[in-house]
């Protein structure tokens, strides 16, 4: 196929048929009048030679050519996305720009205070804050070309650039009348513990510590969300482990309370992820000292007064 002979809408059509699976919502999400994309679906099947859309019982089904194209349609749309976006120069004042930000509600709680001066100094700046979910594990490179920024702990992706966010320990969360001020291995093995999904980055970290100690890191009740932790665990006998600030930030409002783990030796390390394409954008540099909280700050980011 000639690149020279695409068009690129085209392929933002493309995108939102294989989303969709249906043409009049394809429609909407693009901003397509109905026609218009039943015309773009018949172009791309000549364009294809393949029917991609064929009709299954009362919808529409990907055909094998289209499964593929769905796997490589979305990166490169992101990298063409991204190529848009580039500048020589970037200015925060000014700048009229939509960041994405894939992390789990941990990793919210940990970039929360460096966006408190966003209204102020970059106001046409939107930072969308997206849950990190199972398609990170799944297909990561599909998923860093459509987000800016990925908050996970140390190792969770490989191959990408990063810069470490912070480190902290774990500790255990316990109903308020548990006794005693530390944890002890054989607590564990005698308790209902609470599990965190283990594909999800942090839940994965301490089900490796917990496991290298021969303790089963899920329970009877298992959580994808850290914040629904201190609920799960008042009034009961079960133990949870957090990073030590989120336990701090949820443990109000509810008759819980917090005991060391010593044996958890090794730190939680939350790291920042990026997409090799957006090293040297100037935006993308920006956004990254924001959420890093480095020393070039957003005020040096302005231009100077005249």
């Amino acid at each position: 196929m000639n690149l020279a002979g695409v068009d690129l809408n085209l392929l933002v059509s493309l995108r939102a048929l294989l989303q969709e699976r249906n043409v009049t919502r394809a429609a909407q999400v693009v901003g397509l009048s109905q026609p218009a994309m039943s015309n773009a679906l018949a172009r791309l099947r000549r364009q294809f030679g393949d029917e991609l859309l064929v009709r299954e019982g009362r919808g529409l089904t990907l055909t094998p050519v289209a499964r593929e194209l769905q796997h490589a349609v979305e990166p490169a749309l992101g990298m063409v996305e991204r190529a848009l976006r580039i500048q020589a120069s970037f200015d925060p004042s000014t700048a009229a720009q939509v960041f994405r930000i894939a992390a789990s509600d941990y990793g919210m709680t940990l970039i929360a205070g460096r966006l408190r001066e966003l209204d102020r100094l970059a106001p046409r700046v939107v930072v969308d804050l997206v849950q990190i979910d199972h398609g990170f594990v799944r297909d990561s490179e599909a998923v860093m070309r459509r987000v800016d920024l990925v908050l996970a702990p140390r190792a969770f992706l490989n191959g990408y650039p990063n810069e470490e966010l912070s480190s902290e320990p774990w500790v255990a969360v316990v109903d308020a009348d548990d006794p005693g001020d530390q944890l002890s291995e054989e607590d564990l093995r005698s308790r209902t513990l609470i599990g965190l999904f283990h594909d999800l980055g942090s839940g994965a970290h301490i089900e490796r510590l917990l496991t290298v100690r021969g303790i089963t890191a899920t329970g009877s009740v298992n959580a994808e969300s850290f914040s629904a932790v201190p609920a799960l665990v008042e009034g009961t006998d079960r133990i949870a482990f957090l990073p030590a600030s989120l336990a701090a930030r949820l443990q109000p409002g509810y008759r819980v309370r917090t005991r060391a783990a010593p044996f958890l030796t090794e730190p939680l390390v939350e790291c920042l992820y990026w997409h090799r394409s957006a090293q040297r954008d100037p935006a993308h540099q920006w956004l990254r000292r924001l959420v890093l909280g480095t020393r070039a700050t957003l005020e040096e980011s302005l231009p100077s007064a005249p």
